[in-house]
């Protein structure tokens, strides 16, 4: 989502200018330093919610204060415990069971405060997990709301898995994709269906995919807003050629990320070789030292010189 950050979040933030911020998934802190830069100048508070980052959080908060404030927490848990969301940027566990529940839980927390639906950005509506289920944690998806999943790759032409390659190997996706109830997309688009809220959908394509879920009332309060977001609309033909662009870019990184792995098959290979190769020398060297190597050394110089001395005689007969 960070890639977003300079074209399409931080204008957006700029212009709603919220007091409160969630972030759901901080992974690395990419997105999440870029967004304590705007709370560090606008007083702003950021709710971070990640159950496993990979950064230290103590140091973030030290050196953040009261700007940070972070939930180690599974999203559906952390979301019920915040006062209020002007801003949600969701970009966590990517399947419908998590992201539909997320936004739910968003507007009943709404409701119970008696605030408006916020404006939520959501990451990956696009390939692959748009339409296709990831779990960073089975455990934690209801059994009816989990399909069958696999650690293989994937490839924009292929509905099922890859035996070998393709994109996101580590990772438990589901089996197929374009299922009912899988992805983040359907998740999306299920919850406006079933909501009373009156939203609007704006889909920017391109890494991996960008959704604004927005308020129609609150479009028609902020002018700016409504302006920039009709900035963001993409013509159908650009539409296919930026989904054509990305399908490339995924190939091509799938195909590298192949190659690398491919190669540092083959490096411990080599790395093998070279210490089979030092050990055998290494006993070559012992044998030539040993008593046993001399005396047999020393017995076939002996037969060579006997068979020469034979030679010579049986030519003088």
């Amino acid at each position: 989502m960070r890639l977003f950050w300079k074209t399409v979040i931080e204008p957006v933030v700029e212009i709603l200018q919220p007091e409160v911020i969630v972030e759901v998934g901080s992974s690395a802190g990419g997105n999440t330093s870029n967004i304590l830069e705007y709370c560090r100048r606008s007083g702003a508070k950021l709710h971070v919610i990640d159950p496993a980052t990979k950064y230290e959080v103590s140091d973030w908060q030290e050196r953040h204060g009261g700007h940070l404030i972070f939930h180690e927490d599974l999203s559906l848990n952390a979301l019920p415990r915040i006062e209020g969301f002007d801003i949600v940027l969701i970009d966590g566990d990517h399947n419908w069971y998590t992201v539909y529940n997320e936004l739910r839980v968003i507007e009943e927390r709404c409701e119970e405060l008696s605030r408006p639906f916020p404006l939520v950005m959501l990451h990956d509506v696009g390939w692959p997990y748009g339409r296709r289920d990831m779990y960073y944690g089975p455990q934690t998806i209801p059994d009816e709301y989990r399909k069958p999943y696999a650690r293989k790759g994937m490839r924009p032409e292929s509905r099922e898995l890859l035996d070998e390659g393709g994109s996101n190997t580590r990772l438990n996706n589901a089996l197929l994709d374009n299922e009912p109830r899988s992805g983040v997309l359907t998740a999306v688009e299920d919850f406006m269906e079933a909501t009373e809220q009156d939203l609007d959908l704006l889909k920017i394509p391109g890494i991996n995919g960008l959704g604004i879920l927005v308020p129609s009332k609150l479009k028609e309060r902020n002018e700016s807003l409504s302006e920039f977001l009709s900035t963001l609309g993409f013509p159908e033909a650009a539409v296919r050629h930026v989904e054509l662009v990305e399908r490339l870019r995924v190939d091509a990184q799938a195909r590298m990320k192949e190659a690398k792995r491919q190669q540092k098959k083959a490096n411990e290979q080599l790395r093998r070789l070279r210490r089979e190769t030092r050990r055998l020398r290494r006993e070559v060297e012992d044998m030539k030292n040993s008593r046993g190597w001399k005396v047999a050394h020393n017995i076939n110089a002996a037969t060579l010189k006997l068979r020469a001395a034979l030679g010579r005689a049986k030519a003088q007969k």
